[in-house]
């Protein structure tokens, strides 16, 4: 399965919401694993992004349903989504290439 981050940046208005997103996430979570989706990490993040949730998927069909589920919590929080690469797997590539 590919790996998929979500990244989460909580506008103004949703930051006065806080609370009630995090119970919510938490039956999303669930719901999103139903689909086939499999979380493997969830992060609290001091910087530009407030949170952000790493995860693998069958494929991207699949994987778009993380951010949609989240930006479905509540309009005001936008995300951002990027496929990843295990280190490990992105050092063979350098190795494939010659680096």
């Amino acid at each position: 399965m590919a790996m998929y981050m979500t990244m989460v940046r909580f506008t103004h208005q949703e930051a006065r919401g806080i609370a009630n997103f995090c119970r919510e996430w938490q039956d999303s979570a669930k719901r999103i694993e139903g689909l086939g989706v499999k979380l493997t990490g969830s992060y609290g993040i001091l910087g530009p992004y407030d949170m952000a949730f790493v995860y693998e998927a069958p494929d991207q069909e699949k994987a778009a349903s993380v951010p949609l589920a989240i930006s479905y919590l509540d309009p005001g929080i936008q995300t951002e989504t990027w496929s990843v690469i295990p280190m490990a797997e992105f050092a063979e590539l350098t190795e494939k290439l010659g680096c």
